[in-house]
């Protein structure tokens, strides 16, 4: 306890507290932007935390990723274009809301969810990282591997309209995971020739060109429709950001579940907070007993992909600080900040450096508080964009996605995949396909493919050997529910629909 106590008061230091409004302040702009993640954002960050004290350099890394991760949403509601990854399954509830007139609400619930799942992130690293960490050991490739199959199968719910045309999607997008070099044997596959394709599909232009380009053409789509009748083009309005405590605790249940999820994956590596806001999202519907509102607006799918990809960013650290793996692409970044102030994480950590790692710990339960503050500041701000006319909104957005896509591995074929899959997109939406499988696959398939090989070789081929391990059994179960729920809701809701006609 003292040391906790002595973590808090390093944290609240004017210096630190002041970087900590730093990178959060940067963290949040970056996150709403489309198409610059966080783990780009925390990139960016490192070469300063060079020049600062150990902790104070920490404290700033840890702003700029709760505030990134967090920052997704905004552009997700106002535009429907998620500024990372991990808030997709948000644009999907966020932008019909804002639609409708709730814009504000949207934000201010975002805000919340995501400061709740950070603080319980941020607790259960201040309390239970030792503890945790031992748990994440035990998963190796076969859990690993069944992870990604229970991520897949999220597609059952995702699509349960139209599960055909979902699973199609999927497929596609498995494909697409494969261009690239096979990750055991390292030959070049479905690159016809291109070398700009060896190293794979890059995430962020793909998902940019699902997600983004669709709307400004639909955008585009509007413009020419309503040309001479401007007075009746639809107007989104932030409106009231006024969120009442009855509402607030009418989601405890998901947000409360959703959280628990984002802890959980997020100390396990190679999981992210992607995985962890689809999970969540899926599970949030699973559980609901209105599931058909679902991307209509739904506000437990938008609290629940807030809260969880949020719970992400300090489970993340407790693999690294205990065992020097980390839960995540911007924890690892943390490693630099960490060797060059010569701190190794693992065991010994915690006693011959445990000021600064408590400061660290107890900080990022600081950041988490000051991002409401913080967030809601910048959500009123950033509500200006829909006041933008649209004419004028079609080409800023077209800019910032050419320069998201860019900006990953600076390569104009980025761009041009940008383009292309974004082109396919909107075909595929005017055609009644689902865009969401295409984000699984992108995400769960390069997780699974090396999990499968590895697990192929553990076993030697004998597969059966997965029920000798009881989180591989755990999985299936939760695969098989996964898979026959959309099945079985479907039969109880045509029972009950048939009783009350009677």
């Amino acid at each position: 306890m003292e040391l906790i106590l002595s973590g808090f008061a390093t944290a609240l230091q004017p210096q630190n507290l002041l970087f900590i409004l730093i990178g959060l302040a940067f963290g949040v702009f970056v996150g709403s932007l489309p198409g610059m993640t966080a783990t780009m954002g925390v990139a960016v960050m490192v070469p300063f935390s060079y020049y600062l004290e150990a902790d104070t350099a920490m404290l700033l890394m840890s702003g700029v990723f709760c505030g990134a991760i967090f920052g997704g949403s905004i552009s997700a509601v106002l535009l429907g274009i998620p500024g990372t990854p991990a808030s997709v399954p948000t644009a999907w509830e966020g932008f019909p809301m804002a639609k409708r007139g709730q814009a504000g609400q949207a934000l201010h619930l975002c805000t919340a969810a995501s400061v709740f799942g950070g603080v319980v992130s941020s607790v259960a690293l201040l309390l239970f990282a030792p503890a945790l960490a031992a748990f994440a050991l035990k998963f190796g490739a076969p859990e690993t591997m069944m992870l990604a199959i229970f991520g897949m199968t999220v597609v059952s719910s995702l699509t349960a309209g139209n599960m055909l045309k979902g699973a199609i999607v999927a497929f596609l997008s498995l494909l697409l995971a494969c261009i690239g070099q096979d990750p055991i044997n390292g030959y070049s596959r479905f690159t016809f020739g291109n070398h700009n394709l060896i190293g794979g599909l890059s995430l962020v232009p793909v998902l940019i060109g699902v997600f983004s380009l669709p709307e400004v053409f639909n955008l585009v789509e509007e413009l020419a429709r309503s040309r001479g009748h401007e007075h009746q083009q639809e107007r989104i309005q932030v409106g009231s950001m006024r969120v009442s405590p009855k509402m607030m605790l009418s989601h405890a249940a998901t947000i409360i579940k959703s959280s628990v999820i984002g802890v959980i994956i997020g100390i396990i590596p190679a999981a992210s907070a992607d995985v962890a806001a689809f999970l969540a999202y899926n599970e949030s519907k699973r559980a609901s007993k209105h599931p058909e509102t679902f991307t209509h607006g739904e506000v437990d799918g938008l609290m629940a992909s807030e809260s969880a990809n949020n719970a992400v960013t300090g489970a993340s650290l407790i693999p690294l600080l205990t065992l020097s793996i980390p839960g995540s692409a911007p924890a690892a970044l943390y490693l630099g900040v960490l060797y060059v102030n010569g701190l190794r994480p693992g065991t010994t950590l915690f006693t011959n450096n445990a000021a600064t790692v408590y400061a660290l710990m107890a900080g990022f339960l600081l950041v988490n508080l000051l991002m409401y503050v913080v967030g809601l500041a910048y959500c009123k701000v950033a509500g200006n964009v829909v006041r933008v006319p649209r004419a004028v909104l079609v080409p800023i957005i077209l800019v910032l996605c050419v320069v998201g896509s860019f900006a990953c591995n600076h390569n104009w074929f980025d761009v041009w995949i940008m383009f292309v899959v974004g082109t396919v997109s909107y075909v595929l939406s005017k055609c009644g396909f689902p865009l969401s499988p295409i984000a699984l696959g992108l995400i769960l398939g390069p997780i699974f493919e090396p999990k499968l090989a590895q697990t192929n070789v553990m076993f030697k081929g004998n597969f059966l050997l997965l029920f000798t391990r009881p989180i591989c059994v755990v999985f299936m179960l939760m695969i098989l529910i996964s898979l026959t729920w959309p099945l079985i809701s479907a039969q109880i809701k045509k029972h009950q629909t048939s009783k009350a006609s009677v």
